[in-house]
């Protein structure tokens, strides 16, 4: 099987507690529903496969009825409830040190984050997150909770308020929440195609009070060990993503493949058994959802996307879809 993204369990934890405590509802039927194991959230850094959480996110809103749902989870999150990653922000020496620690270490969060980055720009600090691979969508409601808990990390460690100048989000415009809007105090535009946030630099080079070089170090050998110990499918992940890039060119035999990974084939089917997986079934699977993908987004015509998928014609990807999922692409988007 593909490797397949995870979540720290205690965002999972976080989202039953907003149910109990700010909507009155027993979080255990939610947990019960999206098969997500409760005894995870006592052991640190347990995780959730990231399907699990997206059923949880939807469910919740649903039961709810409250689109600001996400905001609220955010608001709880305290840093202990990053792992590692939150003593390492604490220790942080400036709000920028925090953040490039954020952006080295997304992944002990989420190993569904897409690219982060901060970048200089004259007197500006730009947050960005860039999307690397399409078949995996952060929900929206996750998104939001995201952004809140951040910024409460920031005001932790600053000891006041942090708003950023402006912000551009991926969301199209007409899907605009105003509430968002408010929380950020600044202006706001959606439909880009990275989501940015803005800071002063005079503020993020500030120097913090409560820095801790020594408890810094030790928990970023911590955070690095995690993250070593989350790349289990590391051969395999390195694949899908030069699948991603290959497959509209048809030319996706594995030799080709082992050799732009600077590999022998011998060697990558080695390293993809020893894995658990291999190079047929990642093929597959990539191209399974890079299909369900764009056939959910409407964007691309059956054809096209047969093309985008290293398939010759359609007809050859219908058969394909249809032994993959029981439905033909047409039935699929429809249901979708």
């Amino acid at each position: 099987m593909l490797y397949e993204p995870t979540t720290l369990a205690t965002v999972a934890r976080l989202i039953g507690e907003t149910l109990e405590k700010d909507y009155g509802i027993d979080p255990v039927p939610a947990f019960a529903q999206c098969n997500i194991d409760t005894g995870k959230f006592s052991r640190p850094g347990a995780r959730v496969p990231l399907s699990k959480m997206t059923k949880l996110w939807d469910t919740c809103v649903f039961i709810t009825n409250d689109q600001q749902f996400g905001m609220k989870v955010g608001a709880r999150a305290e840093p202990s409830d990053y792992y590692v990653l939150g003593h390492a922000w604490l220790a942080s020496a400036t709000l920028l040190g925090g953040l490039e620690r954020l952006c080295r270490y997304a992944h002990v969060l989420s190993t569904a984050i897409a690219k982060v980055e901060v970048r200089i720009q004259d007197d500006m600090v730009v947050f960005v997150e860039a999307p690397h691979d399409p078949t995996i969508v952060v929900h929206r409601t996750a998104d939001e909770a995201g952004i809140v808990s951040f910024f409460g990390l920031c005001e932790r460690i600053k000891r006041q308020p942090v708003r950023p100048l402006k912000v551009e989000l991926v969301f199209p415009p007409e899907t605009a929440r105003g509430y968002l809007d408010e929380f950020l105090q600044c202006p706001v535009t959606y439909g880009n195609s990275e989501e940015k946030f803005y800071f002063s630099r005079e503020e993020f080079e500030e120097p913090l009070p409560g820095s801790i070089p020594d408890v810094l170090d030790s928990t970023s050998r911590i955070a690095e060990r995690y993250l070593e110990s989350l790349d289990k499918s590391k051969v395999a992940s390195e694949v899908r993503q030069l699948l991603v890039q290959m497959l509209p060119s048809g030319k996706t035999d594995q030799d080709t493949v082992a050799n732009r990974l600077y590999r022998s084939t011998s060697t990558l089917q080695r390293q993809l058994t020893a894995e658990g997986t291999n190079y047929r079934d990642i093929l597959e699977s990539t191209r399974r959802g890079l299909a369900e993908h764009y056939l959910k987004d409407g964007e691309y015509s059956q054809a096209e996307i047969a093309f985008m998928i290293g398939f010759s014609d359609q007809s050859n990807f219908a058969r394909a879809f249809k032994r993959w999922t029981g439905l033909s692409p047409g039935q699929f988007q429809k249901a979708a």
